[in-house]
C-alpha cells in the first residue's frame, strides 16, 4: 500500500512537471529537529528521544495554480538518538536521508502540506569497551504533515512531523525499535 502511494504522488509529481518545467522556485533550508522512537524489549514499550538535533534541505515548488502546489524535497537528518544501552553496547538511530514530495494548498503568506516519501535510515550497534561496531542501512516509507508561513519574499519558516514504520533489532541489546517519528522547525531561502 504505501508503495502504491509513494507511486501514485511521483506520478501526479511528473504530469504537473510537464506543465510547469520553467519553473526555477529552489530554496535551501536548515532546521531544529527532535526524533521520538517506540523501542520494545521482551512485549515491553518504551520511547526514546532527542529533541535537540539538526537538519538540512534541498527542494524546489512547483506551482499548479493560484492555490496548490507540489514540493520535492531532498534533505538530510541528524537523528543522533540512543535507542538502548546495555553496559557499554549501544543501539542507536542515527541519521536519515531522504526524498520526499508535499502536495499543498495555499493562500496569501499560509501554506499547509502532506508529506510522503522514502528515508535512508541508518542504525547501529556499537561496543564502546571492543570499538565493534555492526552498521544496518535500510528503507522506511515515511508520511507527513506541515505548516509554512512567508516570513518575506525568500524567506519560509516551516514547522512539519513526519512519521515512519521501521524494525530493526539490536544485536548488542535487547532491544527492537520498531517505528520513529521527526518533529521539524525549518527555516528556507529560496534561490
Amino acid at each position: 500500500m504505501k508503495k502504491y502511494i509513494v507511486c501514485l504522488l511521483l506520478s501526479m509529481f511528473f504530469v504537473f512537471l510537464q506543465d510547469n518545467y520553467a519553473q526555477n522556485n529552489f530554496y535551501l533550508g536548515f532546521g531544529s529537529i527532535s526524533s521520538f522512537a517506540s523501542v520494545t524489549s521482551n512485549s515491553i514499550n518504551f520511547q526514546a528521544s532527542n529533541l535537540t538535533d539538526f537538519g538540512l534541505y534541498y527542494g524546489n515548488e512547483f506551482l499548479v495554480n493560484d492555490y496548490f502546489k507540489i514540493s520535492s524535497e531532498i534533505f538530510y537528518l541528524n537523528n543522533n538518538l540512543t535507542l538502548a544501552t546495555n553496559g557499554d553496547k549501544v543501539f542507536e538511530l542515527h541519521q536519515n536521508i531522504g526524498f520526499g514530495l508535499k502536495p499543498a494548498f495555499y493562500a496569501g503568506k499560509h501554506t499547509i502540506c502532506l508529506s510522503s516519501g522514502i528515508l535512508a535510515v541508518y542504525v547501529f550497534d556499537k561496543d564502546e569497551i571492543l570499538g565493534d561496531q555492526l552498521d544496518r542501512f535500510d528503507e522506511a516509507y515515511f508520511i507527513g504533515f506541515g505548516y509554512g508561513f512567508d516570513v518575506t519574499n525568500n524567506i519560509v519558516l516551516n514547522c512539519e512531523f513526519i512519521t515512519a514504520k521501521f524494525e530493526s533489532i539490536s544485536h548488542y541489546t535487547d532491544y527492537t525499535l520498531e517505528s520513529f517519528s521527526v518533529l521539524q522547525l525549518k527555516l528556507y531561502y529560496k534561490l
